[in-house]
């Protein structure tokens, strides 16, 4: 034999006694060195998953039969194929380039993980360790590895991440900060406890200060490190605008670790929340250090190897590290060979099922993986051991024994415990945050004794939880309606489940109060028995009441839905563009079937060709916000091919993009639109005949004014007897009620024809700028004579230092004489009629009052009717056409102002006409 223990070669010629000498030894050499490999792939394959070797162009030479096994690949399918195809990498992704860059450089590569999509579309995490491999010359050879499936670790930890992330949620108003950012970039909003655990002053901040303002004032007091102050605003800023969301944890300089979740909100803007996780950080910082102690012993493959035979006798033991049962028992490898596990693990006390559950294993013949047990050091603390195995075959493929690996896992262990107490209590303070905690010791006999409660249900008689529970902890208080709810409830706690439930209570005054209790048991390790409950109890009755509210609500809202005549639709933006409606709006629109979704498309397919530009205006109008309601008329066509007219109207939830929902409603309004349609029909032929006669009464007042002033005219000269005398005296009396019958048929023919221009809309005005106190004063004297006639007094006033007004003079004139007119002829003898002309507002306004017969609220209208006298008695004792309110209020109109009329019989009438504000001059200056 070599010195290198490799095998001699036979020379020719030696004596067949020494060739048969050495041919033994080869044979034994070649044997052990088969089982040494053989025993290498064992611990390698219990240590890892599979190994693998690449060459130096990265291409796969070898890979174990586990690894093609996770992967889904047969040997040809996998060997010369490159590494970053069989793991489905993709170069452009940051991490993948790492790891090429890695391999070009030919590093070590250690713990990486990267995901693998099998070919039933599984997916898994696998970590890969290798070394590179050079030869003598220090030429690079390719790399060779090892390879784990870490899926359910991965799993584990993003399951454990989501519940995390739902803690939090419950707590946020309690124990978080929170800030609320606009899209500008302002703090909108921020919570107390913000302040605190960024240590800002008390009124240093205001809500809608700017973002920038806290980073600022962090960055200028070091939180974030030594650095130039503008250039980590300005980078924190510029991340700010992202809005992304982000979640990172960020390390104070007094210590405290905070970790930070930023989340958009959808018109932009994000919410931020600050949570402390001072102590959850630092146990993750020991389970960080204490899992990388772990990842250096599973480099060196484990801390002991072990081989038995299969009565589980030790046959072979090596240590790697004196740790686990051995380093604390201060067992020595010859000290264990002949041993049996069971003879072993009774000594430190390991319960007798890790040895069942490795014997089972074994009578089946199949590898495990990850079993663990633990025992009790001679110092009292508790020691925890992983251990793993697979079967020896011999050469004709028996299982002879097991070889396996054993870690000490304890440290990995206590950090593990401590996360879960740590996330246990935060678990327990935000499912317990009610009125009432308690927590009861719960005996071996399954009785119950009070331990602690603090906090109370509230009100004057409150319920008290029993000391010593014996049935349920609330059967004495429970409604008798609930009391089977809480004995199954109970049932479910002593088997170790927590529960939530809502039940009634009745208070010692016969109150009845809703409440909800959550309950956890905790479990004795060892024992698997409950040996406490922790509870927390909170008043829900004013939200029981409010359900139930709600629900009547909803209940009288459906029943008048469903007898309405309307019916429902609903659009939503995340559905497509899709009306989801009701049986009614399929009656409403004459749709045959239950169709329950309509497209949008097929809709608007059967509105009227003349009608569809608007209902889409009407429907992009609401959309972008332009209105806050949609609503439009227009014609629809049924299944049956006729139209029918229908209102429809709806309102929506809005984001930044416009509407994502809307609700709204389809009503028949088919008789309504032929009513509306038979009522403009009627007024167009109502109209038709106004204009007919207004046309006809100009024509005929044309007609009548030429031969009236012939009349008049020739009146004239009779009464001046032009030509000479006319004889009998009498003559002239004739003539002249000839001359005045003419004159006055000629004003009422004036009155008709200005009547029919002002409702015609052709009266043109000739405006001009004039003072109000002048047209006052001539109009007064105009009519004085008429007035002394009927022994009325005419009292004008006029506002000192009056603007003037701009108007038609001559209409102006016209408006006003006609007021005073009416008011004299209907005011009793010694009567008095006031003309006023004041500044009210802005506004210019004459007021004419008298103290005559006046009229009732009936007779007002009447009287602002043309061609209309009040009753028969009036139209005896007064003259007149019934034309001049009417006239006089077209005329106001045409100014753009306004006549309004106040009267009481008997006390007088009040008539008010109030020019525009723009029609009120400046005084020259």
């Amino acid at each position: 034999m070599r010195r290198d223990n490799t095998p001699i070669a036979i020379a020719e010629g030696e004596a067949p006694e020494t060739q048969l000498l050495l041919a033994a030894e080869n044979a034994l050499l070649r044997t052990r060195l088969r089982d040494s490999e053989s025993r290498l792939r064992d611990f390698l394959d219990i240590a890892a998953d599979w190994i693998w070797e690449t060459d130096e162009n990265h291409r796969f030479t070898m890979i174990s039969e586990k690894g093609l096994e996770v992967m889904g690949y047969s040997p040809g399918q996998v060997v010369g194929l490159l590494a970053i195809i069989l793991y489905g990498g993709d170069p452009e992704v940051p991490f993948w380039r790492r790891h090429l860059a890695d391999l070009e450089a030919h590093r070590p590569i250690r713990d990486f993980v990267y995901p693998f999509v099998d070919g039933q579309r599984r997916r898994h995490f696998f970590r890969v360790n290798a070394n590179p491999v050079h030869d003598e010359e220090g030429r690079f050879q390719g790399y060779r590895g090892t390879g784990t499936d870490i899926t359910a670790s991965m799993d584990a930890q993003a399951e454990a991440d989501r519940n995390a992330t739902l803690l939090r949620a419950t707590f946020d108003t309690v124990a978080e900060g929170i800030t609320i950012v606009d899209r500008t970039l302002r703090v909108i909003n921020f919570n107390q406890r913000f302040l605190e655990l960024l240590e800002f002053p008390e009124n240093h901040f205001l809500m809608g200060d700017p973002f920038e303002k806290f980073v600022r004032y962090n960055a200028e007091r070091g939180e974030y490190g030594p650095g130039d102050v503008e250039e980590q605003v300005a980078s924190r800023l510029a991340r700010a605008r992202d809005m992304a969301p982000h979640r990172f944890t960020r390390v104070r300089p007094n210590g405290t670790a905070l970790e930070i979740t930023g989340t958009p909100l959808p018109d932009g803007g994000f919410v931020t929340i600050y949570t402390d996780i001072t102590e959850r950080h630092q146990a993750a910082e020991k389970l960080r250090a204490s899992e990388q102690r772990f990842r250096d012993f599973a480099e060196i493959s484990a801390d002991w190897f072990w081989e038995t035979d299969m009565a589980q006798r030790y046959t072979y033991v090596s240590f790697r590290t004196m740790s686990g049962p051995f380093g604390h028992m201060g067992w020595s490898q010859q000290s264990l060979i002949g041993q049996t596990r069971n003879e072993l693990l009774d000594k430190i006390g390991v319960s007798k099922q890790f040895a069942e559950t490795v014997s089972r294993y074994m009578e089946r013949e199949e590898a495990f993986q990850e079993l663990e047990y633990s025992f009790l050091s001679k110092t009292g603390e508790r020691i925890w051991v992983q251990a793993a195995g697979t079967p020896i075959r011999d050469a004709e493929g028996r299982v002879v024994g097991y070889r396996g690996v054993g870690r000490d896992i304890t440290a990995r262990k206590l950090a593990e415990q401590a996360v879960l107490a740590s996330e246990h209590r935060y678990r327990v303070i935000s499912e317990l945050t009610s009125d009432l905690v308690y927590s009861y010791l719960v005996s071996p006999d399954g009785k119950a004794e009070m331990e602690w409660a603090t906090g109370l249900l509230g009100g004057a008689h409150a319920p008290v939880l029993d000391p010593t529970v014996t049935d349920t902890w609330w059967g004495k208080h429970a409604h008798p309606d609930d009391l089977p709810l809480l004995r199954q409830r109970k049932q479910r706690l002593m088997e170790g489940e927590a529960v939530k439930e809502e039940f009634r209570l009745v208070d010692p005054d016969g109150g009845l109060r809703w409440v909800s209790v959550y309950t956890r048991p905790e479990v004795d390790p060892d024992s698997g028995r409950v040996v406490r409950i922790i509870g927390g109890a909170q008043d829900i009755t004013e939200r029981k009441l409010a359900e139930q509210a709600l629900q009547q609500s909803q209940e009288r809202y459906a029943m008048v839905l469903a007898s309405s005549n309307e019916g429902v639709w609903e659009w939503m933006a995340s559905q497509g563009d899709v009306l989801f409606i009701s049986p009614r709006f399929r009656e409403v629109a004459g749709m045959e079937g239950n169709p329950a979704v309509v497209p949008r498309d097929h809709w608007m397919e059967r509105i009227h060709p003349e009608d569809l530009a608007r209902y889409g205006d009407r429907w992009e109008e609401h959309w972008r916000g332009a209105v806050d309601h949609y609503a439009c008329e227009y014609r629809v066509r049924g299944d049956d091919n006729s139209y029918r007219w229908v209102f429809d109207r709806g309102s929506s939830l809005r984001n930044s993009q416009g509407a994502y929902r809307m609700v709204g409603s389809l009503t028949d309004i088919t008789a309504r639109k032929r009513t509306e349609l038979q009522l403009y029909e009627a007024k167009e032929r109502a109209e038709t005949a106004n204009r007919a006669k207004s046309d006809f009464l100009a024509n005929m007042s044309h007609e009548l004014r030429t031969p009236l002033n012939a009349v008049i005219g020739f009146s004239e000269i009779l009464r001046d007897e032009l030509f000479g005398p006319l004889g009998d005296a009498r003559y002239k009396d004739y003539v002249k009620d000839i001359g005045e019958s003419g004159a006055h048929l000629l004003r009422i023919i004036n009155d008709i024809l200005d009547l029919s221009k002002a409702e015609a809309g052709k009266i043109e005005l000739i405006e001009e700028v004039m003072l109000v106190e002048e047209i006052v004063a001539s109009c007064c004297r105009l009519l004085s004579t008429r007035a002394e006639e009927s022994a009325v007094t005419i009292m004008p006033s006029t506002q000192p230092g009056l603007p003037p007004l701009r108007a038609d003079r001559q209409r102006l004139k016209q408006i006003l004489l006609n007021l005073v007119s009416n008011a004299i002829k209907f005011t009793p003898r010694d009567g008095k009629v006031y003309v006023e002309a004041l500044l009210e507002d802005g506004c210019i306004l004459l007021r004419v009052t008298d103290t005559g017969i006046g009229m009732s609220d009936e007779n007002l209208v009447k009287a602002m009717q043309p061609f209309t006298q009040i009753d028969s008695s009036l139209q005896r004792r007064y003259t007149g056409t019934g034309l001049g309110l009417p006239l006089t209020k077209s005329l106001v109109e045409r100014h753009g102002g306004e006549l309004k009329l106040t009267s009481f019989p008997g006390k007088g009438t009040v008539a008010d006409v109030r020019f525009p504000a723009d029609r009120t001059a400046s005084l020259p200056s």
